[in-house]
C-alpha cells in the first residue's frame, strides 16, 4: 500500500470522493488491514472456510480476548445505500455466525488465525464514507478515516 500517495492526496487538499476513487478495492481492503495490525491486531485477509456453503471475509482482526470479522465496502454515494448497508451488516453476521461454527471445530484454525472457540467474535463493516447508520444490530458500522480512534476505543463499543 503507498502511504505517500494517500498523504500526496491530503495535503494537496483533495476530497474524500476524490481520494477513494484513486484506489480499488484491493487497495482498500489493505489500508484497512494496515490500521488493524498499526493498532496490534493480528490480521488475516481473505479467509474462506466452509459449513453449510463457502464463504469469505475480508479480513479477520484479532487482539486479545476480542476478534472482529470485517467486511469492507468500497461504496460510494447512492440513493438506496442505507437499505444495502443494513442488508450487508445482516450478510456479515450470518457470516460471522457461520465463522463461529467453523472455528469451535476446527483447532487447526483456531491456532493459524489465533481465535479461540471462547473468544468474543464481532461482525464489522468498514466503509468509505461516513454512514448514517453506526450500528445495524449487532454490527458495527465504521469509515476508514474513524477507525483508529474506534479500535483505541473498543473497549467502550464493546461495553
Amino acid at each position: 500500500m503507498d502511504f505517500k500517495k494517500i498523504r500526496k492526496f491530503i495535503l494537496a487538499g483533495k476530497p474524500l470522493e476524490e481520494i477513494i476513487e484513486a484506489f480499488d478495492w484491493k487497495e482498500f481492503e489493505q489500508i484497512v488491514a494496515e490500521i488493524f495490525i498499526s493498532n496490534n491486531f493480528i490480521v488475516k485477509q481473505k479467509f474462506r472456510f466452509k459449513t453449510k456453503r463457502r464463504y469469505e471475509i475480508d479480513i479477520i482482526a484479532v487482539r486479545g480476548q476480542t476478534a472482529l470479522c470485517v467486511d469492507c465496502k468500497e461504496w460510494g454515494r447512492g440513493r438506496y445505500k442505507k437499505t444495502s448497508l443494513k442488508y450487508a451488516a445482516k450478510e456479515q453476521e450470518m457470516r460471522t455466525k457461520e465463522f463461529i461454527k467453523f472455528i469451535k471445530n476446527n483447532p487447526i484454525a483456531q491456532t493459524k488465525l489465533k481465535v479461540k472457540p471462547n473468544q468474543k467474535i464481532h461482525p464489522s463493516i468498514v466503509t468509505w464514507l461516513q454512514e448514517e447508520l453506526v450500528r445495524e444490530n449487532g454490527t458495527f458500522i465504521v469509515p476508514v478515516w474513524k477507525l483508529n480512534s474506534f479500535l483505541l476505543e473498543l473497549e467502550n463499543y464493546l461495553g
